[in-house]
């Protein structure tokens, strides 16, 4: 990966995610140190070192913004009990999208489960076996359960408000969005209704977001691209990212 392809794969997970001005600091701070050690795989940082170089408060914030990175897959890292010194693996995007793809499917497989779920409960019938003609009617001693609520789907603003800033051409996969699924009466494949509405839109903007990367790529490709040495190699190419 080139130091753009770093750039852009960061900005993908900012949309989704909404890093905090710490945490994007952090990142590229650990970018540029990655650059300057020649793209190893691994690098060493002493905490010391990046509290005072961000100006971070504490160690606790620190480690907060770190976490943070890591979890949306943007950085992995290493800590040995006692040692100042943290271990830095800047994660690439081939290795994002296997964990978005991962995290997908895991979210298909629960929506699944749960309409098989409720399907067998809708058609399971219950049977009175007391042997007699005319069983006596049950008291009604127990309450009734309350129904589920009906879900509520959103109108074609709340859809743009929720899309806003998370594409470069928001709305309109917004307004994509909101008729595509108005048009199956917000319903799945199968013909469920759909719960989260918001958890759609987001795995249709995931999807919009690597689509547009790829193109992206395939046009940067066509162009020609900048290998990470040959930005190592230029001092003012080095500073064409200011934290």
């Amino acid at each position: 990966m080139t130091y753009i392809d770093y750039i852009k794969n960061f900005w993908l997970q900012h949309n989704a995610y909404s890093l905090t001005v710490t945490e994007t600091a952090l990142y590229f701070y650990l970018l540029e140190t990655n650059n300057l050690c020649r793209w190893a795989n691994t690098f060493n940082r002493n905490n010391s070192k990046v509290l005072a170089d961000l100006n971070i408060a504490s160690l606790k914030t620190l480690s907060a913004a770190r976490n943070r990175l890591k979890q949306v897959g943007l950085i992995d890292f290493k800590t040995k009990n006692g040692s100042a010194n943290v271990s830095y693996t800047l994660v690439k995007f081939t290795e994002v999208r296997e964990q978005v793809a991962s995290e997908v499917r895991e979210q298909v497989r629960e929506q699944v489960t749960s309409e098989l779920n409720k399907t067998k409960t809708k058609t399971k019938t219950k049977c009175d076996n007391s042997g007699e003609l005319f069983p006596p009617e049950k008291g009604n001693s127990k309450k009734p359960k309350p129904k589920k609520p009906e879900p509520v789907y959103p109108t074609l603003e709340e859809v743009i408000a929720y899309f806003e800033g998370k594409l470069p051409d928001w709305e309109q996969q917004a307004r994509k969005f909101f008729y595509f699924f108005d048009s199956l009466g917000w319903r799945n494949a199968n013909g469920a209704k759909i719960e989260r509405w918001d958890s759609k839109a987001n795995l249709w903007i995931m999807d919009e977001q690597a689509k547009q990367y790829q193109h992206g790529k395939q046009s940067e490709n066509s162009c020609g691209g900048n290998k990470p040495s040959d930005i190592g190699t230029t001092a003012g190419k080095l500073k064409a990212v200011e934290l």
